[in-house]
């Protein structure tokens, strides 16, 4: 019997960087939801469960930290990486206090996500919280700030 794969939900405005993320993730052997915007997050999460949410900070009609407070109350174990091009330490402590698990900065470094997700899925199935990474100075997890 084949093992079911891990799922993904992709919050992402930018179509480019929303199919990229995609792309990468099912490569890497996961199932992906990719939504734009408005409430879609918010239906997928009360009736489907993922095993890493991905949103962006900034995008139209919602904002990135509008959606991490829901986020957290539909699916509190569930990581979340948030991404932006617009960051910044201000960015960063809101991020982490509004829930984020990881902050990223763009442009992504594909290397040290796949390095990230992989260390983030299997700490959700002991219900843990927290990545550490220190090769990248913009990808720093809760703990660090």
């Amino acid at each position: 019997m084949m093992a079911e794969k891990e799922r993904i939900l992709i919050i992402q405005d930018d179509e480019e960087m929303g199919f990229s993320l995609k792309d990468f993730f099912i490569t890497e052997g996961f199932e992906v939801e990719h939504v734009e915007k408005g409430a879609y997050p918010f239906r997928k999460l009360m009736t489907e469960s993922f095993a890493l949410i991905i949103t962006d900070i900034r995008m139209p009609g919602f904002n990135g930290f509008d959606i991490l407070t829901g986020l957290k109350k539909l699916q509190p174990e569930t990581p979340i990486i948030v991404i932006t091009a617009f960051g910044g330490e201000e960015v960063q402590r809101r991020a982490y206090e509004m829930g984020a698990t990881v902050y990223l900065e763009k442009p992504i470094d594909f290397d040290d996500l796949r390095e990230l997700i992989h260390k983030m899925i299997p700490q959700r199935k002991k219900n843990q919280r927290g990545v550490t990474n220190g090769r990248n100075s913009n990808c720093l997890p809760r703990e660090a700030i």
